[in-house]
């Protein structure tokens, strides 16, 4: 009966640790412009995190015209940022000008979009509340 006991308390335990950390965020991806190379995506914890490029994790989707779709499963209670870029020649690099400008497409969660340069952290950040969530957000590819 003790090890009955042990066990189930063992399980229990087991249990809300798994569902304290097991929030999903879906992120969905919209107008991908071809087929070519992938779509590399970053995902971010937190405002330094973001500044200090820190992603906690990342994901690659191949390139699919149209939409895509990836998730980032276990996440913690806190504020996310996804930003992405369309590596159309699979160079792993987010190719560029001559003046700096985007050759290639890029997005950010809650489809925000910068004005000469990057989303201010506020218009993309991502919040999950609980242990147990599934939270949307919907990035746009910007091709210049």
């Amino acid at each position: 009966m003790k090890l009955f006991k042990s066990i189930q308390l063992a399980f229990i335990i087991s249990t809300s640790t798994f569902s304290a950390m097991s929030s999903e965020l879906i992120v969905s991806i919209d107008h991908i412009k071809n087929d070519q190379g992938s779509v590399l995506v970053q995902l971010f914890q937190g405002e330094e995190n973001y500044k200090t490029n820190k992603s906690q994790e990342y994901a690659m989707l191949t390139a699919k015209t149209g939409k895509g779709e990836l998730r980032f499963k276990n996440l913690k209670p806190g504020e996310y940022v996804v930003r992405m870029f369309h590596d159309e020649n699979n160079n792993n690099l987010m190719d560029a000008n001559a003046f700096g400008m985007p050759t290639e497409g890029y997005g950010f969660s809650n489809e925000a979009v910068g004005n000469m340069g990057p989303p201010q952290y506020k218009d993309m950040v991502v919040t999950i509340k609980s242990g147990d969530q599934v939270v949307n957000t919907k990035t746009k590819m910007i091709y210049l």
